[in-house]
């Protein structure tokens, strides 16, 4: 038999909850009267009855809750704190994940598969010695855990379970029996009050409170109201930028990537509901069509090298360095100096509600237009992409609201630093728009081009809701 013994905490969970509880607002303390029972082959042939005190209240984590219509549970008790001192771990964890309204939960392999659920229903158990142990789950045909809840509402949760798990990760194809155990016990947590609720915003009927389905995770759910603005915003996005789409398919030109209206805003970072609403956003990708006129042409100049960079080359494997750095220069210049070759290629990405924008522009000046019936045209000759990079591209950014002239700042040789800040107005609601920026990253006349095919009165609408 091998059994394959695993730290219950990393080091990395560790620090990372311990800085996650230092830094997040502490939620009302749980006090848990929980046991767990476990015996079988899967730990010996023992039997193990353990309490439970510890539960993970810690902001973000474990919690639960109940609504009229909902009712979720993701959280894990222990007979101590994890974090208590290095080295000193754990003898017994029951990690549960419950979704619905419902008092009875039969949790199997095929658990993991919800179909109408927000999450997964999961019961995991591990039994350990204080330095490291063993996980058991419902990993096996025949395993199967009944959670029935007695009670749940926002101050208290309790239920009973039993069942059978196996074995986390064993290595034997076969004798799975000698590696499953049977548990039982109960959860009880209670707390004196409920946690503050996070409002996150109103909109139209809709529930602007976070009902917190993500407990454990990165980020936090997203509240109804949230949900909802989003995918207001997306269908509006979609239809401004419909016309542009059609015009450049019409015209040899194909769409790589497009967002979907329907893919909803299900998750937010957290803390997020402090600041304006920024949403999932909109990127469009198009390229040109291989296949066309334009297509071959773009093909045939990307594999047709530059006379000079060809006779570096040569200089080079020549051996004649000097000769070669003196090409360098003069290639450096020529690329600098000549126009950019058409775009074959190019992202629209919109942004909305950000307080300012910054970007550094290799070289060249940049210029401002205005855009037919409201907002401002900026174009960079040389910016460095979103995702930053020593290279530069020409990017086209139209603003929409209350931005500030842009400025540029010298920083070394020809670079220099952009700047426009937007006027936000702090007593705005949380879900509206105030601003948008839409960026086009390709050669300026593609970009003017698209430009005259966008709805922006479609745009300017939003803003004005």
């Amino acid at each position: 038999m091998v059994r394959t013994a695993v730290p219950l905490i990393s080091g990395a969970v560790l620090a990372f909850a311990t800085a996650f509880a230092a830094a997040a607002a502490a939620p009302p303390p749980v006090v848990s009267a929980s046991t767990v029972t476990i015996s079988g082959p899967g730990i010996g042939g023992a039997t193990k009855t353990i309490s439970l005190p510890f539960m993970n209240n810690y902001a973000g984590k474990g919690d639960w809750y109940v609504t009229s219509n909902d009712a979720h549970a993701a959280f894990f008790v222990a007979d101590q704190s994890p974090f208590a001192a290095a080295g000193n771990s754990t003898h017994a964890t029951v990690d549960l994940l419950l979704n619905g309204t419902g008092k009875t939960f039969l949790i199997t392999p095929d658990s993991s598969h919800p179909s109408v659920h927000k999450t997964d229903l999961a019961f995991d158990v591990i039994v350990g010695d204080g330095r490291s142990g063993l996980k058991f789950s419902t990993v096996d045909p025949g395993d199967q855990v009944t959670v029935t809840v007695t009670k749940m509402d926002m101050l208290s949760f309790e239920a009973t379970f039993s069942g059978t798990l196996t074995e986390v990760g064993m290595m034997e194809r076969n004798g799975h029996e000698s590696h499953r155990v049977k548990v039982s016990g109960s959860i009880s947590l209670h707390r004196a009050s409920a946690p503050a609720p996070i409002n996150a915003g109103n909109w139209v009927d809709c529930d602007p409170i976070v009902h917190d389905w993500l407990n454990q995770a990165q980020d936090r759910a997203s509240s109804d109201c949230e949900v909802k603005f989003d995918h207001h915003l997306q269908v509006a996005l979609n239809a401004a930028f419909t016309p542009m789409e059609n015009a450049l398919t019409a015209s040899q030109w194909m769409i790589v990537n497009k967002p979907d209206p329907n893919v909803l805003f299900l998750s937010a970072p957290r803390g997020s509901e402090k600041e304006p609403f920024h949403g999932q956003g909109f990127k469009l990708t198009m390229a040109v069509n291989p296949n066309s006129a334009q297509g071959q042409q773009a093909m045939a100049a990307a594999n047709t090298p530059d006379p000079l960079m060809v006779k570096m080359m040569e200089l080079l494997k020549a051996g004649k360095y000097a000769e070669a750095q003196e090409l360098q220069k003069q290639l450096d210049a020529k690329q600098k100096s000549a126009p950019p070759p058409p775009s074959s290629r190019f992202t629209v990405q919109v942004s909305i509600n950000f307080s300012g924008r910054e970007f550094i522009n290799f070289h060249g000046a940049f210029s401002t237009s205005a855009l037919s019936g409201g907002g401002t045209v900026l174009y960079l000759p040389a910016m460095q992409g979103l995702g930053g990079g020593s290279g530069g591209d020409p990017g086209t950014w139209v603003l929409l609201g209350s931005w500030s002239q842009p400025t540029a700042t010298h920083l070394d040789g020809e670079t220099t630093k952009v700047t426009t800040k937007a006027q936000m107005n702090p007593s705005a609601p949380r879900l509206s728009i105030q601003n948008i920026a839409v960026y086009f990253n390709c050669d300026q006349a593609l970009a003017t081009k698209a430009i005259q095919q966008i709805n922006w009165s479609q745009l300017r609408a939003l803003m004005a809701q």
